[in-house]
């Protein structure tokens, strides 16, 4: 019989320890573990090194709180709702250090941990300065005699951060059909601890009729949280859109000490838990009915 693995946010984020090099799921206003990330804030951790395709809105955060001091990615962005305005001032002032990585070279890493090889190969970072400045990346020879190639060494980080539609309490993880990420892909696989958030807990018959949309099966997956809207203000496809207005209030706050403080008290670490974080925001009843509207 396999082992349960459902938990609650708090017990969830508490096997992330100060350090740890925590991979994050998004893809900039999409997608993203919103609330094991304001767990996480809540709990006060920190020195987080933060991996990420697109960082957007929860690296804000945890920058804003002071909550990590390294960054894994490609790029950090709001898209249409600018640049992250706390994760930008904490680099320029150091407390933040970055190793910025191409999409192929940062998957790379990632599938190289997951395979358990030393490193793959790319070429998405040759003709630019990075390789230069980064000890995780060497030119090397083909053997076969083809063009040099960039070995991307691999990255194994401690734990992984996932929000998605359904599981089972064993910890089989479902997708609905929708754009699967490449960090969804490769971050789990790679990470020596895989935490989970999910819309809805349904019966393993359900999962079972849609084999093919189990992205993770359950021996992959140390813990997984109930949690309707977890990506919260992030979109969740085809469940619901970006909050917009969230979004704008955070950016009309974010570059002012006081407002980002006032804002991370009402919405981060003021409610004590994503029920309480729901209803801050409009409450769950609301939010689902604004979505039926959106996608009539």
């Amino acid at each position: 019989m396999s082992a349960e693995k459902l938990t609650t946010l708090p017990e969830a984020a508490a096997l992330v320890r100060d350090g740890q090099t925590v991979a994050i799921q998004n893809m900039a206003t999409q997608a993203a573990p919103m609330a094991l990330v304001r767990e996480l804030i809540r709990q006060g951790r920190r020195e987080l090194g933060v991996v990420c395709l697109v960082g957007g809105i929860p690296v804000d955060w945890l920058a804003a709180a002071g909550a990590m001091n390294r960054l894994i990615g490609a790029a950090v962005s709001m898209e249409q709702f600018g640049l992250c305005q706390r994760y930008r001032k904490a680099v320029e002032a150091g407390a933040i250090r970055v190793e910025e990585l191409s999409e192929t070279a940062l998957n790379a890493r990632l599938g190289a941990g997951a395979r358990n090889l030393p490193f793959l190969p790319t070429r998405g970072l040759i003709g630019t300065d990075l390789i230069d400045v980064n000890d995780n990346l060497v030119m090397l020879d083909d053997p076969f005699g083809g063009p040099s190639v960039v070995a991307c060494k691999a990255l194994v980080p401690d734990v992984a951060l996932v929000h998605a539609h359904k599981a089972d309490r064993f910890g089989n993880i479902g997708y609905e059909p929708t754009a699967l990420w490449p960090d969804l892909g490769i971050m789990p696989k790679a990470a020596t601890t895989v935490i989970v958030t999910v819309e809805e807990i349904v019966d393993s018959e359900v999962l079972r009729a849609d084999p093919d949309r189990t992205v993770l099966p359950g021996f992959m997956v140390d813990a997984v949280v109930e949690a309707p809207f977890g990506a919260h203000p992030t979109s969740f496809y085809p469940r619901y859109g970006y909050d917009t207005a969230m979004h704008l209030e955070w950016i009309g706050a974010a570059r002012d000490d006081e407002a980002v403080a006032g804002f991370m008290e009402k919405y981060v670490t003021g409610p004590a838990d994503h029920a309480a974080y729901l209803e801050a925001v409009g409450g769950a009843k609301q939010l689902a009915a604004v979505e039926a509207w959106e996608q009539t």
